[in-house]
């Protein structure tokens, strides 16, 4: 699946002499000169009846069209903190075309000192300006704020949420009528929540009509200051009711990166949660490795691939950020990943993406062959791309960091093989090989990758292993390596006197002891990416470590609730990338199984759910048969282009 790919325009700030925030581009103010704060308190906090309604529900999710100075959000956040009842949480999701770069929102945020810490907290996370659906956790994670980067239309289109309120802040519809148009109305519609509220500054006839025909009974309010009327509605449509859970008990099976992930995500809600282990600790399958690395990966079409690594890769970042401010200890890299080009045309297609997409610099930089010798601190084999945000990570300390985080709310059962999934009423019981139940919750997630395939209800999800061994390169005098490097494979800088190799990448081969035409394999990448550094070193002397990764038949995630199988979820087929992609694969499956906003846009949450491989009743065996053809063959043609 590809997508276009618009590249973001940001915000330029401007004042009036009077000190109001301007719009060259829109010729419009960002808000009234009167008072920025009070006119968000009165338009879109009272217009909505807030902060009343808040000890209603236990989450509370707004949707806002035009995120501007954020200023909205840290009002609303600001009322939250003060009114709303301590189980609470806000989901505040916002659309911004022309976001404003970190460098000139801090400015802005400046003219507000009492927003001083909270506009701190949303700085430290806020995301490059790259399109699409960036997610950020707030206040130990009772409050979130999704950013939609992009059109309007085209991004309220792709969210999956239901929304208590609707903030209609876009510049004047004389000004930027893209905003106030009938398709973005129609989508608002669709995302409202029962008793959804609708609040505006505008009193336009285009805009009463248009949400009015979109199924909105509105009416006039006073306005705010000189501005003599507002509008203010509730959605008197139809919209579909999902009850929230109560019962919130889950089970993961694996406590490796996908499991460890879904238990954190899920505790952070409020969830008590069990983890089954057949080893007798966590991180002991493909996750127990030295190393990986969590990097992005792009392509010249921006392909599913690479929108779902690229998301998943920022993603992370801020995850692991949150674990190690919560006391974990992340064993990782400094100083970013070094991505060697395999050949003049390959690093040609490196300097065209980068150009096509405007990519920032604080995300990817070309470097020609000198620069990257000297960046690596050893002699490389040619030019390449840096990443400076991207790290080599020890898995382990990862499963580690999210358990500690997830310590209240988890209880472990190591050395305990989930052999069988028995459903009782409205819980699933976990059997071990005696019969016996080990545990038993509504909730289930299968996140213990190729072996979930050996429960009935996920026989079709035709999950395969795929050998990886890793070699282990003792420190040696004179050859230095300041960063990981990668190209075929990867190779990190010196820890506990060992470089980590990696990997080879074994098909149908169930071997489980160290080969060493792998670990000749791994020094040949090597010296591809750097010649000499392996000189003298014979394959036989190495150690290493093997371990089977799970990758599905599009080398995709295989993430959501199992159909016709109310309460088991997936989070599994991680293949190689499980470093970058498991936070967010966690994420993805936390929401839904809390029935949160979703994190990523609805065509991704299609191409990953689990549904794609498992028969509904309305498919039979040959149509999924050749849509899977049609994905291998899709996804071949895509890794040709994928920016490694």
């Amino acid at each position: 699946m590809a997508s276009s790919y618009q590249p973001i325009v940001p915000a330029t700030p401007a004042f009036r002499p009077d000190g109001t925030l301007y719009s060259p581009q829109f010729d419009d103010v960002y808000a009234s000169a009167a008072g920025t704060l009070a006119e968000t308190r009165h338009v879109f906090l009272q217009g909505n009846g807030l902060p009343g309604r808040w000890g209603k529900r236990g989450r509370f999710t707004i949707v806002e069209t035009g995120f501007g100075t954020g200023l909205n959000f840290l009002a609303t956040w600001q009322a939250w903190r003060e009114a709303a009842p301590g189980h609470a949480r806000l989901h505040f999701v916002s659309v911004e075309k022309h976001p404003f770069a970190r460098t000139d929102l801090k400015n802005i945020h400046a003219r507000f000192p009492e927003l001083g810490a909270m506009s701190a907290d949303v700085l430290a996370l806020y995301p490059l300006l790259l399109p699409g659906f960036h997610r950020l956790h707030l206040e130990q994670g009772r409050v979130a704020l999704s950013l939609l980067f992009g059109e309007a239309e085209a991004m309220l289109n792709q969210l999956d949420a239901g929304a208590d309120a609707f903030y209609l802040d876009g510049f004047a519809p004389a000004r930027n009528p893209q905003v106030w148009s009938e398709a973005v109305f129609a989508e608002l519609a669709r995302l409202a929540a029962p008793g959804a509220t609708v609040a505006t500054y505008s009193v336009a006839g285009a805009v009463r009509q248009g949400l009015a025909k979109a199924g909105f009974a509105m009416e006039k309010r006073g306005g705010f200051a000189a501005k003599r009327e507002m509008l203010a509605g509730r959605f008197a449509g139809e919209t579909a009711t999902v009850e929230p859970r109560t019962d919130k008990r889950a089970v993961v099976i694996g406590a490796g990166l996908a499991g460890s992930a879904c238990a954190q995500r899920l505790v952070e809600r409020g969830w008590a949660v069990e983890i089954i282990e057949r080893h007798a600790a966590a991180a002991q399958g493909a996750s127990g490795n030295p190393a990986g690395l969590v990097r992005p990966i792009f392509s010249l079409d921006w392909n599913t691939h690479s929108r779902f690594t690229s998301a998943a890769f920022l993603y992370a970042l801020r995850h692991h950020a949150a674990l190690v401010n919560a006391g974990g200890t992340l064993i990782q890299g400094t100083g970013g990943v070094l991505q060697l080009a395999r050949d003049d045309s390959h690093f040609g297609k490196l300097q065209r993406i980068v150009g096509q997409f405007v990519l920032p610099p604080e995300l990817v930089q070309v470097m020609e062959a000198q620069q990257a010798t000297e960046l690596a601190g050893a002699p490389v084999a040619g030019p390449g791309c840096w990443f400076p945000e991207a790290a080599w990570v020890n898995p382990e300390s990862i499963c580690r960091a999210n358990l500690d985080a997830a310590s209240a709310g988890t209880r472990c059962l190591f050395q305990s093989d989930a052999a069988e999934l028995r459903r009782t009423g409205r819980e699933w019981e976990i059997l071990d090989d005696a019969g016996g139940v080990l545990a038993s919750a509504p909730v289930v997630i299968l996140a213990d990758a190729y072996l979930a395939g050996k429960f009935s209800q996920a026989a079709g999800l035709v999950l395969r292993p795929v050998r990886g061994q890793v070699s282990l390169l003792p420190e040696r005098d004179g050859m230095n390596l300041r960063i990981a490097v990668c190209r075929e494979g990867y190779v990190t800088p010196a820890r506990d006197g060992v470089h980590c190799l990696g990997a080879s990448f074994n098909e149908g081969m169930l071997e489980e002891g160290a080969r060493v035409e792998d670990h000749a394999a791994n020094l040949w990448r090597l010296e591809r990416m750097l010649p000499g550094f392996g000189a003298g070193v014979a394959p036989e002397s190495l150690d290493g470590r093997v371990a089977f990764r799970a990758m599905s038949v599009d080398r995709l995630p295989v993430l959501g609730e199992l159909p016709a199988e109310a309460g088991l979820f997936a989070c599994l087929a991680l293949g190689s990338r499980g470093m970058t992609w498991a936070a967010l694969a966690a994420e993805i499956v936390a929401s839904r199984i809390d029935g949160d906003s979703m994190p990523v846009e609805r065509d991704l949450l299609a191409a990953l759910d689990v549904g794609r491989f498992i028969n509904s009743q309305s498919r039979n065996q040959k149509s999924t048969t050749n849509a899977k053809t049609q994905r291998t063959q899709r996804t071949q043609r895509e890794s040709k282009k994928e920016f490694e």
